[in-house]
């Protein structure tokens, strides 16, 4: 039999209703609020009271009405608390500050090479960001969320919490690495997950899935993965490893991936994978951003080594994207991540043909494909709502 809910579990829930509708509808009236959260007006105005009290909540000036009073607006108020988001990517840790309203106060970039990073280095890394952040903003961590870090590979876990997360990310040399009591280090929460699934989130609550039930974000680099969305949550499986789409197979035979397997839906269509093609293995090692910029401007000379590695890569991805368009129907694919970013900014109308072509007629016509509208920042930018969703479900950190 269910526990049946608390008044405090009540009262927690109402607000979660109340500050997520703010959060991602932007500034509305408490009449608004109500019947978008089927909350009667006394508990709205019971909730609104609180979150007014508590400085996340603002009022943001009076809406006319027809014959009545001016309706009073209601807004996230931006300085109401702070958030960290942090990419860790094959090349770089971005670490970003972030408002209550998702604004981008700062940032700092560090590079590294070699495909590997310590995860000393990251602690380091993370610790510097923070101090400096928040100096340069005059910030104060007493109104710190957290800080939400988004990761390559599969990240174990029930909770979401540093302390509970084991890593696995092959592309950056991480094998059952974690970061307990990295939250005690830096004096705040700290939340990881998957890259491509905090891109997902990002994209979800202010991207190109807006609004949307069922979508699917594909990150593209050197490695390849996939965020899904079904029924409007996000989707992780039983264990929270759903979404490994560039571990799916598309051929038998095909080159030996990382993971141990061959055929891997990476070896076809990540960065390396496609400039390998173009000119050997290891030609761009270390520098496959400007390889790829070399490979599209050899394209557009005319150079037929190039058109064909294009060419491929076009239909090996259409491959790719059809299996996702056949076995989840998503009203929309939308296309991130470094490598992902040109190919929907250069080849997108021929990427739509190639995945139609591999696709089932009915769902391939109805799928759009699309190019992320968040860019770099989206992993970071994902990694911060982290820390403000579990605020908005559980209340300030202790």
């Amino acid at each position: 039999m269910a526990k049946k809910a608390s008044m405090k579990d009540v009262r927690r829930t109402n607000r979660a209703l109340i500050l997520r509708h703010l959060l991602l509808n932007g500034p509305t009236s408490r009449i608004e609020i109500g019947a978008a959260t089927g909350l009667s007006p006394a508990t709205v105005t019971s909730v609104v009271n609180g979150l007014l009290a508590e400085g996340v909540v603002k009022g943001d000036g009076f809406l006319e009405s027809d014959g009545g009073r001016p309706r009073a607006i209601l807004a996230i108020d931006p300085d109401g608390a702070w958030v960290i988001g942090a990419d860790i990517s094959e090349s770089l840790v971005r670490v970003e500050l972030f408002d209550l309203s998702l604004r981008r106060l700062a940032a700092r970039e560090y590079p590294f090479e070699e495909r590997h990073l310590e995860t000393s280095t990251v602690r380091d890394i993370l610790r510097d960001a923070t101090r400096g952040l928040l100096d340069e903003v005059g910030g104060h961590r007493f109104r710190m969320l957290g800080l939400g870090l988004g990761v390559p590979g599969i990240v174990e876990g029930t909770t979401g919490d540093s302390d509970d997360a084991i890593i696995h990310a092959d592309v950056i040399g991480w094998h059952s690495v974690d970061f307990a009591g990295l939250t005690d280090e830096l004096g705040f929460p700290v939340y990881i997950d998957n890259g491509a699934k905090t891109t997902t989130q990002a994209e979800s609550w202010l991207g190109s899935a807006r609004g949307l039930e069922h979508s699917i974000v594909v990150l593209i680099g050197e490695g390849v993965g996939a965020g899904i969305i079904t029924d409007g949550r996000l989707y992780r499986g039983s264990s929270s490893s759903a979404g490994e789409w560039g571990h799916t197979k598309i051929s038998f035979d095909g080159p030996s991936c990382r993971c141990g397997s061959r055929g891997c839906v990476e070896t076809f269509v990540g960065a390396s994978a496609v400039l390998a093609r173009w000119k050997g293995t290891d030609a761009w090692n270390g520098r496959e951003a400007d390889g790829i910029d070399a490979l599209f401007a050899a394209r557009r000379a005319g150079d037929e080594a190039a058109i064909s590695a294009v060419d491929t890569l076009i239909d090996q991805l259409g491959l790719a994207l059809a299996n996702l368009v056949n076995l989840y129907n998503p009203q929309k694919i939308i296309i991130g991540g470094w490598f992902g970013d040109r190919i929907a900014t250069d080849l997108l109308d021929e990427l739509r043909r190639a995945t139609c072509a591999y696709a089932l007629e009915q769902p391939g016509n109805e799928a759009v494909l699309a190019r992320s509208k968040l860019g770099q920042d989206a992993v970071a930018l994902g990694a911060a709502t982290l820390a403000i969703d579990r605020f908005v479900e559980t209340g300030w950190p202790n």
